[in-house]
């Protein structure tokens, strides 16, 4: 595990630069150029006399030369970009010219009414907090909003029925529903939707919220008009519930969850919950998960207290498919119930005054590492 902590991010190219304007054909959207600068490429067969008379005459130095193409970008005195393009573009001389351009990530905002409301994942400031204390959800939304993912929220269950939920909750294809038959030989009978340990039945529905409300960050319908959205808009939400309508559960319920994931082929699970003492068999299951390549995503604990001297379990436990989690607020500091530890916390994503799904398609905002574990 890493030993250094962190704060959530998402990964974004920007490219900043004093912006002008070209206004182009056919009534598009004007496009923005860095002034006084050209890219330009001679004609190969231009005598070295007449490209230096080129470049004297926009009175242009070469900035970079491109070893892909042989442009070069020139920065040019004395004359507008799009005058220099207008005297060379014809030139026999000149094979090509052109501005250089500014781009930007363009960041993706979903038409969910309540997304200003998650500021983890877009943060301007409205909740008071810091503007970009967040995971920079829309600029990582530019690069892809989600592929399908199979994660297990090992938890209190899920309400599949919500309608911010449902489109984006496993269904399990090699299950026949309601015939009484374990069709794909998994040992679980009509397991369409994941296992509920707690009462050992094939209905992992929430009768909590607290699952429903982890599973809403990882995976809320996005841009369908409704309610809030996921860190991933389509991804598939495997209900794995093994704590009952108190919030409690067992160890031995826990590591019968995590096997079920691993069996079924999860990528990654959640993992919101915590407590009791150090469980061999509980790190061994863990262990044998990420040996399939599957993360365990776990949250750090709400005790403030330093999990490097009072560890904190299934977080601690030291396999490298473990990811601990802490827990941030809106100004981007530790949250003032978080665990943390040099070496046995990992990160910290947002967790204080996070909204998300809760049953009988209703909303809620709660805090705790439990909800910043879903947004990693």
């Amino acid at each position: 595990m890493s030993n250094r902590y962190l704060r959530l991010g998402a990964f974004a190219v920007l490219f900043v630069a004093i912006a002008s304007w070209a206004l182009t054909a056919g009534g598009q959207q004007p496009q923005s150029y860095v002034p006084r600068q050209v890219i330009i490429k001679l004609e190969a067969s231009t005598p070295t006399a007449d490209a230096l008379a080129v470049r004297s005459s926009l009175r242009a130095s070469v900035k970079q030369r491109f070893k892909s193409s042989g442009a070069e970008l020139w920065v040019i005195d004395g004359i507008e970009v799009n005058e220099a393009i207008a005297r060379f573009k014809d030139d026999p001389r000149v094979d090509y010219i052109e501005p250089n351009y500014t781009v930007r990530a363009l960041d993706v905002f979903p038409n969910d009414p309540r997304f200003d409301d998650l500021w983890g994942m877009h943060n301007t400031g409205q909740t008071g907090g810091t503007p970009d204390a967040d995971i920079d959800a829309p600029e990582a939304w530019e690069l892809g909003t989600g592929g399908g993912v199979l994660v297990g929220v090992i938890d209190t269950g899920v309400d599949y029925n919500h309608v911010d939920l449902a489109a984006n909750m496993f269904i399990n294809p090699n299950e026949i529903p309601g015939n009484g038959v374990d069709d794909d030989f998994n040992g679980y009978i009509d397991d369409v939707r994941g296992w509920d340990f707690v009462n050992n039945d094939n209905n992992p529905m929430d009768d909590h919220g607290h699952g429903t409300h982890v599973s809403g960050t990882i995976g809320a319908l996005g841009n369908n008009g409704v309610g809030v959205v996921g860190v991933s808009w389509s991804v598939r939400i495997m209900g794995l519930k093994f704590l009952d309508a108190g919030g409690f559960g067992s160890t031995s319920d826990a590591i019968l969850a995590v096997e079920y994931a691993t069996m079924m082929g999860v990528k990654l699970t959640s993992n919101s919950w915590g407590g009791g003492g150090f469980s061999q068999a509980l790190q061994d299951a863990i262990e044998a998960a990420g040996n399939a390549g599957i993360l365990f995503v776990a949250a750090a604990g709400n005790a403030s207290s330093n999990n490097d001297v009072f560890p904190n379990f299934p977080s601690n436990y030291p396999l490298d498919n473990i990811i601990a989690v802490a827990s941030t607020d809106h100004r981007d500091n530790l949250s003032g119930f978080s665990n943390f530890g040099l070496t046995t916390v990992d990160l910290g994503a947002p967790g204080t005054d996070i909204l998300s799904t809760f049953p009988n398609n209703t909303y809620g905002t709660i805090s705790g590492t439990s909800m910043a574990t879903p947004h990693v």
